[in-house]
């Protein structure tokens, strides 16, 4: 085994003994600041708090799955999941809670586990090749890719985006601290537009073969507007807890609610960032609901945009992301106004990209530096005047 191999290996064992251990490299004396905080906790705080979104969207699909599979009366149940449920004595009852979180589960660990694997791979090789210690935030974008992902999808498509989202969005900028946009939704965008079936195809979201359940936001941008729901049997609460076809992560406004909460309290998220967004989607829903009351898309309040789609759960964990967002204040509520702006635009205005969660937060990242520097600018410029007037006393 050469050189570059054995230290390959051995950040690989660094990597996964640092999801919760700290690194020994901290500074000891003045005039550095010392604190408990470190780079890799706050990225396992951010996985801390989207703990209640995973297990409200586990059980979400293994409960529409299970359901699925009812309708089908499908005997004997295909698939080694249901196998494995059956043989341990589980089942596959659509109201059997515990049932439906390890049904989900055993959709969620292998893209977890393979989004981790790839990940481990890139950053053990480029610290080894560029000689350094291995980064932070490994778990952090694994966890979260996977939290995006459909149930069904490839495993090779997994470590695919998950190798161009940490590679390009992350390693090749230096690592934690030098990125521009999240990686995890870096590599979420990368596989709409290189795999377009993967989240559009039919039954992406229920993983049961010839099963086609589209999430309620395809319905409601491509059926006819916000009269299609309850149609299809589906109410606002219903929405809100989580109880939809959709990505693991993403289906719950409660679980998010409850993350957001949490990354608040700890100080670890802005909370400017989140009313910002909820105030921009709040602000372009209303326009467009004068401009164009009776509009069958234009028309839906913004009460119902906060439960369709990834809104809650972009907008929580990451456009609070603090590397891509703005640092400054006045700038935090200029970056989350964009945000929920985009979202409401970009749905509105193509509905192919029904999911504009994902290109409004990137585009907003893009932004935030120029957002900083006008908030600095005029900053400046205030301070002059006052200086100026001062003199003039």
């Amino acid at each position: 085994m050469n050189a570059v191999a054995r230290q390959v290996v051995e950040n690989v064992g660094i990597l996964f003994r640092r999801f919760i251990l700290s690194s020994h490299t901290v500074t000891r004396a003045p005039p550095h600041i010392r604190d408990a905080n470190n780079v890799q906790r706050l990225w396992n705080y951010f996985v801390i708090a989207s703990i209640p979104s995973w297990l409200i969207g586990l059980w979400s699909l293994g409960h529409q799955t299970n359901l699925a599979i009812a309708d089908f009366g499908l005997d004997p149940v295909p698939g080694w999941r249901a196998w494995l449920l059956l043989k341990s004595g589980i089942g596959v009852d659509a109201f059997d809670v515990m049932g439906c979180l390890a049904h989900g589960a055993l959709y969620f660990l292998p893209i977890f586990v393979i989004a981790l694997v790839a990940g481990a791979f890139w950053e053990a090789l480029f610290a080894a090749v560029r000689g350094k210690r291995v980064d932070e935030g490994l778990l952090y974008i694994a966890w979260f890719v996977a939290l995006m992902m459909p149930a069904d999808a490839p495993l090779y498509q997994v470590a695919h985006g998950m190798s161009f989202g940490i590679v390009f969005g992350k390693l090749i900028y230096g690592g934690s601290g030098r990125y521009l946009v999240n990686p995890a939704m870096l590599a979420i965008a990368f596989l709409v537009f290189s795999y377009s079936e993967l989240m559009f195809s039919t039954g992406a979201w229920v993983p049961v073969a010839g099963y086609d359940q589209p999430t309620v936001l395809e319905l409601v941008t491509e059926e006819g507007g916000i009269s299609v729901i309850p149609a299809v049997g589906y109410s606002w609460w219903q929405l809100f807890l989580g109880d939809q076809p959709g990505a693991v992560g993403v289906v719950s406004v409660l679980g998010a609610g409850l993350g957001a909460l949490f990354l608040v309290w700890t100080g670890m998220a802005s909370w400017r960032v989140i009313a910002g967004s909820l105030l921009g989607l709040v602000g372009v829903s209303l326009l467009c609901n004068t401009i164009a009351p009776d509009h069958l898309i234009l028309s839906i309040p913004w009460y119902w945009h906060l439960v369709l789609g990834g809104f809650a759960f972009g907008t929580v964990f990451i456009a609070t992301d603090p590397v891509t967002g703005a640092m400054t204040d006045p700038g935090r509520w200029g970056f989350g106004l964009l945000v929920g702006g985009l979202t409401v635009l970009i749905r509105l205005g193509n509905v192919s990209y029904y999911e504009a969660m994902i290109f409004a937060i990137l585009v907003a990242s893009l932004f935030s530096p120029l957002i900083d520097y006008v908030v600095v600018q005029r900053n400046i410029r205030r301070r002059r005047l006052r200086l100026a007037e001062a003199d003039h006393a």
